[in-house]
């Protein structure tokens, strides 16, 4: 099944939706399109298959930083960032592609889902680590976190998405960590009272 989840990931993304067949993925996964058939009833399952799988992936390595309670909230929240976006296969680049191009069109109720199981989910699990952060003390109480946390995860699947585009457009290309590392700093630091310089690691 991962094969072949696998394998629709790329031909969707080289090739996009609509102009995906399954016969193709099928060749691409080495199997039968009967082989699909027996797993999902159409493209459209295919495609939200797809996405709940890399989802699953992804909230499975947010979960385990959630566990490290022994952890500052800022430490958390760094390595909660780094596990969600970092991805060392390079599954999330094209997979991210794809959903922000043409399937927001093309399969609008794939797209809403993903959106309310990617980008939502993680932004407001971000703003409830900042919600615990202010009762620590550890962050002002009057910063808004759930906008600080929308704000960082969408200019991060932003700039993700147009990593795509560098080899056309050097201005594009950013350093993975850098982008990362520095994008949650600045998060941080504009979350820290006034006169904290540097948050516990």
């Amino acid at each position: 099944m991962t094969e072949l989840l696998e394998a629709a990931l790329q031909v969707f993304s080289s090739k996009g939706y609509r102009n995906t067949r399954l016969e193709e993925v099928a060749e691409a996964a080495g199997v039968t399109k009967g082989t699909i058939y027996h797993y999902f009833e159409n493209k459209e399952a295919l495609l939200i298959g797809v996405i709940e799988h890399y989802q699953t992936l992804a909230f499975g390595r947010v979960e385990e930083v959630l566990r490290e309670v022994g952890l500052s909230v800022s430490a958390r929240i760094r390595l909660l960032v780094r596990k969600a976006f970092v991805d060392a296969d390079r599954t999330r680049r094209p997979m991210v592609s794809l959903l922000l191009r043409g399937v927001a069109h093309e399969v609008p109720h794939a797209h809403q889902r993903w959106l309310r199981e990617g980008p939502v989910r993680l932004w407001t699990v971000i703003a409830q680590l900042v919600a615990e952060g202010q009762k620590r003390g550890e962050f002002r109480l009057d910063a808004d976190g759930e906008v600080g946390a929308r704000l960082l995860v969408s200019g991060l699947l932003v700039q993700v998405m147009w990593q795509q585009h560098a080899d056309d457009i050097p201005e594009l290309a950013v350093d993975e960590d850098r982008l990362i590392d520095s994008s949650v700093e600045l998060f941080l630091a504009g979350l820290r009272p006034v006169g904290v310089v540097m948050a516990e690691k």
